[in-house]
């Protein structure tokens, strides 16, 4: 298991205001949201070649092909990991939030009719 750190940022109160409407937007924490993204910057800076290539950037770093196979499984994802993936597949994180929960209304139905 990752040892996690943790920090404290500033930020403006706009920025903040901002920061807060975004994360609304997206059905996440700002504290999920701020996570998600300032992962996503290291680990391009990483895959861009500035930063140390030996720095391990993938943890909680969820991909397609595993969002996809969890899925098929009904293994739902945290908005968290879709936070990152919608980023990282340039689409909107609204799109992957409906998929998983039609995946998570899909696998209510099959409870309910005891299949």
């Amino acid at each position: 298991m990752a040892v996690v750190r943790r920090i404290s940022i500033s930020l403006g109160q706009g920025q903040y205001k901002a920061l807060v409407q975004w994360s609304e937007k997206e059905g996440v924490s700002p504290t999920t949201l701020a996570t998600s993204l300032l992962t996503a910057s290291i680990r391009k800076e990483v895959e861009d070649g500035r930063l140390n290539p030996d720095l391990d950037t993938s943890e909680n770093q969820p991909d397609i092909k595993d969002f996809l196979d969890r899925l098929a499984r009904g293994e739902l994802p945290t908005n968290g990991q879709l936070v990152v993936l919608a980023h990282d597949l340039g689409i909107r994180t609204e799109v992957l939030l409906e998929l998983r929960d039609r995946v998570q209304l899909a696998n209510k139905k099959e409870k309910s009719n005891g299949t």
